[in-house]
C-alpha cells in the first residue's frame, strides 16, 4: 500500500478514487445515443435500462454483477447497435439503478425479476439474450424457462454454479466479503488484476476499478454478491433448447474453466469457445473478437450482398485519414493524387469523418458510405481539452471506445467488399487492433504517421510515465511478434526528426527503434511551394489588400483552438494600435461558432477557409496553435509564423518542436507565460523579422505513394 491507502497497482494504472456513486459522462457510452432509456420499479427499487439501435433482431445482455455496471460494454455494444436493438441495464447496487441497503434486496430471484421486468417493459417478444460472468446464471435461467422467447443464449466467463461445498470455499467468499466492506480499494485492485491477467490490461482495469467497482461501494457490493452465492443453475442449463455460445478464457482466474465445460456439456448442442490466453472480462479487454462472435453466432447477416469475381475486379484502396484537424488528409490527398498519377484506374475510397470528410467532399474525392458509421475522434479530443491544454496521451488512452468501434466498422466494410491495400494515416485503431486480432488481416496494409511513441510531459507524474512506456512497450511488441500486419510503415519525415529519447525504463531508443521499422519519405505537402510563391496574386485571388499588414490566426479542423483564438483576439487591439494599416482574419474553423469570438474593427472571422495554405501563403505573419502540418506549410512557403503547442500535448510540445529546430523555425511560444500586451509586442516583432528556414522536400507525397505502390505490385523481392 502507498502513503494515500491505495494498492500500488490501483494508483499507477488508474490513479485516484471517485466518490462512490460516482458515473463517468457521458453514460453509459460516448459514441452512441439511446433510442430510449428509462427505469423500472419492482418492490420500490428502480432498474435502470436502455435500448441502442433501432433495427434487427433484439439482444439484451443480463445485467452485470454488481460491481460492474453497463459502462463495460463501451467496447462492443455500441458497434453492436449497429447490428441489433440492443438492450443494457445496470443491476441493483451500481449504475444508475438503485442501491438498496437491506440483505433482502439482494437475492438471485429479484435479479432474474429485474431481468424480465425490463424485457416486459420493452415489449420483446423474441430476443438473443447475453450473459457476462455470474450473470450467466441469470441468462440461462431465462432461456431454460422461457424458451419461446429465447432465440440465442450467450454465456461469456459465465458461472453455472456458485454453491460454496466446501469450508475452504465458505472461508474464502467471508474473506472477500469482509475485505469488501473494509478494503474497497484493495478487492477492487485484486479482483480487477485477475479478471485481466492479460499483458498490457492497464486501460480496461482502469475502467473496471474507476467507473464500475468506484461507481459502487464495497458494502453494496458485498450484498449483492451474496445474493449470487449458493445458485446453482445446472439443472436449468439442461433444459436450455436454443443454440448456445460458451466463451471462456483458459486463463480465467475469476470463474474456473470448468464452468464452462459443465454449462457446453449441459446445453444439448452448445458450442464452446475457448479463449487461448485469455482472462475473465472478453468484452472489455478483446471487445473486437466478442463482438464479432455475438454477432456471427446469432446471425444479423446483411440482406444483401456482391461477390465480384477476381479477375473483373478493378484495383482499388482504402484510405484511412485521421480527422483530427486538416492536416492528415490534405497530405493524404497529396499522397492518392502521386498514387493515381502512377496508376490512373486506381479508385481511392476514403474513411473519415468531419472535418476531414467535408474537405475531400470539396475536392470531389469518393467517400466510403459507412462513413456514417464511424464515431467522431475530434469530438472526443474535443471533450478532454482545456484552456489550450490537452493532455494528448490521456485524450489518445481514452479513446479505446473510439477506437473499438470504428475498427469493427472497418471490418464490416472489408467483409462485404475487396480492397488491394489499405492505407491509414495514424489509423491507430486499424493498427492496434489488426495486431491484437492478427487473423482479420485480408489484404496489404500501409501504415503512415509523423510522429512515434507516447513521452510524458507533467514532470513527477509516476503514473504518466508508467502508462506511456506500457502503451509503448504494447506497441513494440505487436510489431515485433507480427512484423507482417504492417507491410511497409512510412514516417512522413526525416530520420533526425525522431526524437532521441528511450519509449521508457528499459526500453529502446525511439529514433533508433524508426530506423529500424519505418521507411522515411520526407514530409508530404499537399501543395508545390513554387506555386505559391507569388505573394501579391494570391493576395488578388483571396481579396485582400497589396499594401496591407496581414495576420492570419488559424487552429485547425477542432474546436481546442478556441481559448488561444480568443486571447489573439483580445491582443489585436494593442497591435492595431502600434501597426495602424494591420489586418487580422481569425480562421475559428468548422467546429468554432462565430459569436465565440470578440469582435474589434479590422478584425474578420472566418468559419472556413478551404487550402488555407493558400492564405497563410500570402500574409505577413501567421499565429498558429503548433500542429505539425500547419507548421510545415508556414516553412515551406517561408512566412513568419509564431507556434503555441497546447499545455501537456506530447505530439506538439516534443515530437513538432524538435521538427521546427530541425528546419530552423525556432517559432515556439508557450501561450501561459504571455500577457496581451507581450503577445502583441511578440507578434509584431516576429512580423518584421526575415527567416531563415531550411527547405522543406517537395517530393514526400511522390516519396510515399512510391512506397505504397511497392506493396501494391508486391514485386520488390523481386530480381530487376
Amino acid at each position: 500500500m502507498n502513503p494515500q491507502g491505495l494498492p500500488r497497482r490501483l494508483q499507477l494504472a488508474a490513479g485516484a478514487m471517485p466518490e462512490p456513486g460516482t458515473l463517468p459522462k457521458p453514460y453509459p457510452y460516448e459514441t452512441v445515443e439511446p433510442v430510449h432509456e428509462g427505469f423500472v420499479e419492482r418492490d420500490g427499487v428502480r432498474t435502470w435500462h436502455a435500448q441502442f439501435g433501432e433495427r434487427g433482431p433484439w439482444l439484451v445482455f443480463s445485467p452485470i454483477y454488481q460491481i460492474a455496471n453497463s459502462h463495460m460494454l463501451r467496447g462492443v455494444a455500441p458497434w453492436l447497435s449497429q447490428h441489433f436493438r440492443v438492450v443494457v441495464m445496470d443491476l441493483r447496487g451500481n449504475g444508475r439503478s438503485d442501491r438498496p441497503q437491506t440483505a433482502d434486496a439482494y437475492t438471485f430471484d429479484h435479479y432474474y425479476a429485474d431481468l424480465l421486468a425490463v424485457v416486459d417493459r420493452l415489449a420483446i417478444d423474441r430476443l438473443a439474450i447475453v450473459g457476462i460472468s455470474a450473470t450467466a446464471m441469470a441468462a440461462i435461467r431465462l432461456a431454460a424457462e422461457q424458451p419461446q422467447r429465447v432465440s440465442h443464449l450467450v454465456c461469456a466467463g459465465g458461472w453455472v454454479d456458485m454453491t460454496l461445498r466446501t469450508g475452504a470455499a465458505r472461508e474464502a467468499a467471508e474473506l472477500a466479503l469482509a475485505k469488501m466492506r473494509n478494503n474497497w480499494p484493495g478487492f477492487l485492485d485484486g479482483f480487477f488484476g485477475a479478471a485481466f491477467s492479460e499483458p498490457h490490461s492497464t486501460k480496461p482495469y482502469e475502467d473496471a476499478v474507476l467507473r464500475n467497482g468506484g461507481a459502487s461501494d464495497g458494502t453494496t457490493v458485498a450484498l449483492g454478491r451474496n445474493g449470487w452465492l449458493g445458485t446453482d443453475v445446472r439443472a436449468a442449463a439442461a433444459r436450455v433448447r436454443c443454440p448456445t455460445l460458451v466463451l471462456h478464457g483458459d486463463q480465467d482466474k475469476i470463474v474456473p474453466f470448468a464452468q464452462a465445460e459443465t454449462i457446453a456439456a449441459a446445453v444439448p448442442g452448445a458450442q464452446l469457445v475457448t479463449i487461448g490466453g485469455g482472462g475473465h472480462l472478453l468484452n472489455a479487454r478483446d471487445p473486437v473478437a466478442f463482438a464479432r462472435r455475438v454477432r456471427d453466432f446469432v446471425g444479423a447477416a446483411p440482406a444483401r450482398s456482391t461477390w465480384v469475381r477476381g479477375m473483373a475486379r478493378k484495383p482499388k484502396a482504402l484510405f484511412l485519414s485521421s480527422a483530427i484537424g486538416l492536416g492528415h488528409v490534405q497530405r493524404d490527398l497529396a499522397i492518392a493524387r502521386e498514387l493515381r498519377k502512377a496508376q490512373p484506374d486506381l479508385q481511392v475510397d476514403w474513411f473519415t469523418v468531419h472535418p476531414a470528410s467535408a474537405y475531400l467532399e470539396r475536392e470531389g474525392e469518393r467517400l466510403h458510405p459507412a462513413c456514417g458509421r464511424l464515431a467522431n475522434e475530434s469530438r472526443h479530443f474535443e471533450r478532454r481539452a482545456g484552456e489550450h491544454d490537452l493532455q494528448a496521451f490521456f485524450a489518445l488512452r481514452t479513446m479505446d471506445e473510439v477506437m473499438a468501434r470504428n475498427f469493427l466498422v472497418f471490418c464490416d466494410v472489408l467483409r462485404e467488399e475487396h480492397y488491394d491495400i489499405v492505407i491509414g494515416d495514424e489509423a491507430w485503431e486499424v493498427d492496434y487492433h489488426y495486431h491484437e486480432n492478427p487473423e482479420l488481416k485480408r489484404q496489404p496494409f500501409v501504415f503512415l504517421t509523423d510522429f512515434v511513441g507516447c513521452l510524458p510531459m507533467e514532470e513527477g507524474n509516476e503514473r504518466e510515465a508508467f502508462l506511456c512506456a506500457d502503451r509503448n512497450a504494447d506497441d513494440i511488441e505487436h510489431v515485433a511478434r507480427y512484423p507482417w500486419i504492417r507491410d511497409r510503415a512510412i514516417f512522413v519525415g526525416n530520420e533526425e526528426d525522431v526524437p532521441q529519447l528511450p519509449f521508457g525504463p528499459g526500453l529502446p531508443d525511439i529514433r533508433e527503434w524508426t530506423r529500424r521499422n519505418f521507411a522515411f519519405t520526407g514530409y508530404a505537402l499537399p501543395f508545390d511551394p513554387a506555386s505559391l510563391a507569388d505573394t501579391e496574386a494570391l493576395r488578388v485571388r483571396h481579396g485582400y489588400r497589396r499594401d496591407e499588414k496581414l495576420m492570419i490566426a488559424a487552429v485547425g479542423g477542432t474546436s481546442v483552438g478556441a481559448p488561444l483564438l480568443r486571447r489573439i483576439a483580445d491582443a489585436f487591439p494593442l497591435m492595431k494600435k502600434q501597426e495602424p494599416g494591420l489586418r487580422m482574419v481569425l480562421v475559428a474553423g468548422p467546429r468554432v461558432p462565430r459569436d465565440a469570438l470578440p469582435a474589434h474593427e479590422g478584425l474578420d472571422v472566418l468559419p472556413y477557409v478551404h487550402n488555407l495554405f493558400e492564405h497563410l501563403a500570402c500574409a505577413d505573419l501567421a499565429l498558429v496553435q503548433g500542429g505539425l502540418s500547419t507548421c510545415m506549410e508556414l516553412v515551406a512557403t517561408r512566412r513568419p509564423f509564431l507556434r503555441f503547442p497546447l499545455e501537456r500535448h506530447f505530439e506538439q510540445c516534443i515530437h513538432v518542436t524538435q521538427r521546427m529546430h530541425n528546419y530552423c523555425a525556432d517559432c515556439t511560444v508557450r501561450l501561459r507565460e504571455l500577457g496581451e500586451r507581450e503577445l502583441a509586442e511578440r507578434a509584431l516583432r516576429t512580423m518584421h523579422s526575415p527567416v531563415d528556414y531550411k527547405p522543406v522536400e517537395t517530393d514526400g507525397a511522390a516519396r510515399a505513394a512510391q512506397q505504397i505502390l511497392e506493396v501494391m505490385r508486391n514485386r520488390h523481392w523481386a530480381a530487376a
